[in-house]
């Protein structure tokens, strides 16, 4: 049976217009996606996991042996809370590399 387009499942950002600075204006879902996922490769991860005092779980807030979709809702719980949108007073960038980088080291194994 075909799928029809009321039934196709939306992703995480579909519909949400994104920021797209190199066009000075918003971009589509899609984009956005493949721009996130190319931030931070694994060997990236690694090194600032390894300069970390925590490990990737911890920073997370999960119990070693999470399963995926465990993962991605702390994943997004956190990204939300530490966000510099969220936080403007506080300097989040470091955290945000932290939680980014667990987020990648996690679900690239």
């Amino acid at each position: 049976m075909a799928r029809t387009k009321s039934t196709v499942k939306k992703g995480f950002m579909d519909g949400y217009k994104t920021y797209n600075p190199d066009v000075e204006g918003y971009g589509d879902s899609y984009q956005w996606k493949q721009a996130f996922n190319q931030r931070m490769g694994f060997e990236e991860a690694k090194v600032i996991l390894n300069n970390s005092k925590e490990d990737a779980y911890s920073i997370l807030g999960i119990v070693i042996g999470a399963t995926l979709d465990e993962i991605k809702k702390a994943f997004r719980k956190m990204a939300m809370k530490f966000h510099p949108d969220k936080n403007p007073n506080v300097d989040t960038t470091e955290k945000m590399q932290k939680i980014i980088a667990a987020y990648t080291f996690l679900t690239s194994k």
